[in-house]
């Protein structure tokens, strides 16, 4: 299994990472604990997202690397979506991470 985890932080307000939760409240979710939940994405599959202080965490996991940037593609779409491509940029700093341990909620 291949895992990867972005870590998105707002540039100004942290109201901007509600606008992606918000738009992941579109899909089936199912809560994991007080900081945390499961979400189905289309294209992505399952994605832990934390609230991680002033960050959001979303993981992914997949079977192989190709299935993975499949995943990872699809995040970002939900967040250009939410937001416009330019205004993300402006918003929310995405910064991916490669884990070598796949996040419990998601084995």
């Amino acid at each position: 299994m291949q895992t990867s985890t972005a870590i998105l932080t707002a540039f100004d307000s942290p109201h901007a990472l509600s606008v992606f939760t918000d738009r992941l409240a579109r899909y089936r979710r199912m809560p994991v604990d007080a900081q945390g939940f499961i979400v189905s994405i289309p294209v992505a599959g399952r994605a832990l997202v934390r609230q991680e202080g002033r960050s959001l965490t979303v993981s992914v996991v997949a079977a192989d690397e190709k299935a993975l940037a499949a995943s990872m593609a699809a995040v970002v779409h939900e967040l250009q979506q939410g937001f416009g491509r330019s205004d993300l940029r402006r918003s929310i700093s995405v910064r991916w991470q490669r884990r070598d341990v796949v996040p419990t909620p998601l084995r």
